[in-house]
This record gives structure tokens, sequence and C-alpha cells, in this order.
């Protein structure tokens, strides 16, 4: 439920800085949004998606559009997961 909430405020805030973009009123607020998901991208969003097994045009497109939204609850709960050799033993 946070994740959906963060998503939909991720979503409304682009929204925004698209309509102010558009209209010539705070133009920078898309810029700023743009070049900081790309940093995010750059910097650990494709990374993280591709070393918990997200393709690579997800990665991207997840990361530019929600940025940390995305890849900080995927971190997170892939190193919640524990795993130890009774998780891959065959029973019977």
């Amino acid at each position: 439920m946070k994740q959906t909430f963060n998503y939909l405020l991720t979503l409304l805030l682009w929204g925004v800085a698209i309509v102010f973009g558009l209209k010539r009123v705070f133009p920078y607020l898309f810029w700023f949004l743009l070049a900081l998901h790309f940093i995010e991208l750059v910097v650990t969003g494709y990374r993280t998606g591709r070393k918990y097994g997200v393709s690579a045009g997800r990665s991207i497109v997840m990361s530019m559009i929600f940025g940390f939204t995305w890849w900080l609850p995927l971190q997170k709960q892939m190193k919640a997961e524990t795993f130890d050799a009774s998780d891959f033993t065959r029973e019977g």
C-alpha cells in the first residue's frame, strides 16, 4: 500500500512538472526531475534491477519514472529475504 502511494505521488509530481513546463510557469521542475532520475538510473537503478533479475528495459523505465521509490524497496525486500541451504534441498 505504501509503495502504491509513493508511485501515485511520483506520478502526480511528474504531471505537475509537465504541466508547469508546458505552460512555462516553472519549466525547471521537469528538467530537475529528469536529471535526478537519470542520475539515479546510472548510479544505482539499472544495476539494482539487473542484480535482482529485472529486465534491462524495465529497470530503465521504472528508474526514469519512479526513481528511488522503485529501486529502494526492491533492495530492501531482497536483502530482507535470507536463504540458507534448507531452501534448496529436495524433500522426499
